[in-house]
C-alpha cells in the first residue's frame, strides 16, 4: 500500500483539485480521502473497512487498489508543477519527462507534426541540462524524421551527431552506474578498507577517467568521481583520497548549478574525513565550516557535516569546540526526527562529552540543560552481535572509561568476556588491526589487576603494535574511531593507580 499512499501525498502535496475525476461517495474516492487523512495504512485496514467479514475480501481489495492506483498516476499528468516544482531545475526536469512521454503518444497515433514541433522544443532543454536519457530518444526520432520524412539535410546531420554522442555518453553513464552500485552492494554496511577490491575499484577508475575526459555529462561525472574517491578510501589512501575530492569540487563547481550543491556538499564532507585520517585539522576544520554555511540548518547534510566536523574536534582535542559542535546539533529541533541510527551514533558523542566534562579537559563548560547518566547509559546500551564494522568498539570504551572512574572494577571484569569474545568475532580482519591491538589493551586491565604501571608493562606489547599503524595508514572505516586509540588509552591510563589497592573480585 505505500506506493498509493505516496501518490495520495505526492497529489495532496501539490494541492490537486480535480478530485471531481472521482464518483462522489464512491469506493475509490473515499479511498482516495482515508489514505489522504491517514485513517487507512495498511492493506489489512483497507479490506476490513471496505469488505468487512467478506471471504473475497482480499481478491476485492486488490482490484479496488487497482483502480485506484490507475487513476491516481493519470491525474499526475494533469498537476501544474509550473507553481509546485520545487525549482528550476526541477521544473525543467519534469517538463522533459512529461514531454516525451507526449512526443511518443503522439507519434504512435500517427500525430507526426506535433510530435516533431514538440521533441524539438524539449531536446533543447534536454541539452542544456544534460538530461542524456531524454536527448538520445528525442535525438533519434528528430534523426529519422529529417532523414527519411521530410529530409532537411542540416536538421538530419545536427541531429544525427546529438545521436551519437549521445550514445557514447550514456553508455558511460550506464558503466559507471554498474561500477557505483558494484561498490555500494560490495559494502553495503561495511565501509572499511578493502585492499583486493580497491585494485578492482582502480581498474574501474581508470576506465572511467578515459570518458570524463572527454564528457561534461553531469550524471557520468557525479559517479564516475565517486567511484575516483571511494577507490582511494577504500585503499586507505587519504592522500589521494582529497586531491580526489578536490578534482571533483572542481567540476562541480565550475557547473554553476542548483543541483551540484548536494555534491559539493558530498565531496567537501569527504575531504573534511580525510583530513582528518591525516591529522591536517586546520585544513579539515575550515571546509567543515565552509559545509556547515552551505547546509541548511537541520538538513539531513547538515547533521552528516556537523558529524564529521565534532569527529575532528575530538581526534584535535580540541574539546570546547566538540563541546560546541555537539550541543548545536542536539539543541536544534530536527535532531529528534533524525534516523535512529543517527541518533545512537549522537548519544555515544553525548557520552564522550560528559565524560570529558567530567575529567576537567572540558574548561569551564556552560550549565547544561542535558541530563546524563552515567550508569544508565552503561546499563541500556549493549553490544550488537550484528556489528561486523567494530562500530561497537567505541560503546564498550566509553563504558568502561565511566567505570574506571568510578573504580567499579567488578563491573569491567564482567564485561571482558565479552570483549574478547567479540574481538574473536569481529575483530580478525586485516582492516580491524587497530580495533584488536586496542581491546588486547584493554583486556590488560583486568591481567594489571587495575595497577597503572601492571596494566602499562602488559600492554606495552599491543601499544607498540598499535603505533605501527598509525591512523593515516589503517585499512579500516574512515570514522570508526570517535577519539583515536592511542588517546583513549592516555584516558584509561590515567584512571588507574600507580598503587591500586582497591579490593578486586576474584576471578
Amino acid at each position: 500500500m505505500t506506493h498509493l499512499i505516496d501518490l495520495v501525498r505526492l497529489l495532496n502535496k501539490n494541492k490537486f483539485k480535480h478530485l471531481e475525476v472521482f464518483v462522489e461517495n464512491s469506493k475509490l474516492k473515499i479511498f482516495y480521502e482515508k489514505l489522504a487523512d491517514g485513517s487507512l495504512t495498511s492493506e489489512q485496514a483497507a479490506q476490513d473497512f471496505f469488505f468487512p467479514k467478506n471471504k473475497n475480501a482480499k481478491l476485492y481489495y486488490y482490484r479496488l487498489a487497482q483502480q485506484l492506483e490507475e487513476r491516481l498516476l493519470n491525474l499526475l499528468f494533469l498537476i501544474d508543477f509550473h507553481k509546485t516544482a520545487a525549482n528550476q531545475l526541477q521544473k525543467e526536469a519534469l517538463t522533459c519527462y512529461r514531454n516525451y512521454a507526449a512526443v511518443n503518444s503522439l507519434l504512435v497515433r500517427f500525430m507526426r507534426a506535433p510530435a516533431i514541433k514538440l521533441a524539438e522544443e524539449t531536446i533543447k532543454i534536454s541539452l542544456k541540462h544534460e538530461f542524456t536519457d531524454i536527448t538520445l530518444p528525442l535525438a533519434r526520432h528528430l534523426a529519422v524524421h529529417y532523414g527519411s520524412i521530410e529530409k532537411v539535410k542540416k536538421k538530419y546531420l545536427y541531429y544525427t551527431k546529438i545521436v551519437e554522442t549521445s550514445q557514447e555518453i550514456l553508455y558511460a553513464e550506464i558503466l559507471a552506474e554498474k561500477y557505483y552500485l558494484e561498490f555500494s552492494w560490495h559494502y553495503n554496511d561495511k565501509r572499511s578498507s578493502d585492499l583486493k577490491f580497491a585494485l578492482k575499484i582502480a581498474q574501474y577508475s581508470e576506465e572511467l577517467k578515459t570518458y570524463t575526459n572527454r564528457f561534461s555529462s553531469y550524471r557520468l561525472n557525479l559517479l564516475a568521481h565517486s567511484i575516483f574517491v571511494l577507490r582511494y578510501q577504500a585503499a586507505g589512501d587519504y592522500e589521494n583520497m582529497v586531491v580526489a575530492c578536490q578534482k571533483a569540487l572542481l567540476f562541480f563547481e565550475n557547473k554553476q548549478q542548483e543541483r551540484s550543491r548536494p555534491q559539493i556538499l558530498f565531496f567537501s564532507n569527504k575531504m573534511v574525513s580525510a583530513y582528518c585520517m591525516l591529522r591536517d585539522y586546520v585544513n579539515g576544520a575550515e571546509i567543515g565550516k565552509k559545509n556547515l554555511v552551505l547546509s541548511p540548518k537541520g538538513s539531513f547534510n547538515w547533521f552528516q557535516n556537523c558529524d564529521s566536523l565534532l569527529q575532528l574536534y575530538l581526534h584535535a582535542q580540541e574539546y570546547n569546540t566538540a563541546l560546541e559542535c555537539f550541543l548545536e546539533v542536539v539543541n536544534n529541533s530536527m535532531f529528534s526526527k533524525q534516523p535512529p541510527i543517527t541518533q545512537e551514533r549522537w548519544r555515544i558523542f553525548e557520552a564522550l562529552v560528559f565524560y570529558l566534562i567530567r575529567t576537567g579537559r572540558v574548561t569551564n563548560p556552560p550549565e547544561l540543560n542535558i541530563k546524563f547518566r552515567s550508569k544508565k547509559f552503561i546499563n541500556e546500551f549493549r553490544l550488537s552481535n550484528q556489528d561486523k564494522t567494530g562500530e561497537n568498539i567505541n560503546l564498550i570504551t566509553i563504558q568502561i572509561l565511566f567505570l574506571l572512574l568510578d573504580k567499579d572494577y567488578d563491573s569491567i571484569i564482567d564485561k571482558m568476556d565479552a570483549l574478547n569474545s567479540y574481538s574473536h568475532r569481529h575483530l580478525r580482519r586485516d582492516e580491524s588491526y587497530r580495533s584488536n591491538c586496542f581491546i588486547k589493551m584493554l583486556l590488560q586491565l583486568d591481567k594489571g589487576h587495575f595497577n597503572r604501571i601492571a596494566v602499562q608493562r602488559k600492554a606495552e606489547p599491543y601499544y607498540q603494535k598499535l603505533l605501527q599503524v598509525p591512523l593515516s595508514k589503517a585499512k579500516q572505516d574512515y570514522d570508526l574511531e570517535i577519539i583515536p586509540y592511542e588517546t583513549l588509552w592516555e584516558f584509561a591510563l590515567e584512571s588507574l593507580s600507580p598503587s591500586n589497592t582497591t579490593k578486586v573480585r576474584d576471578n
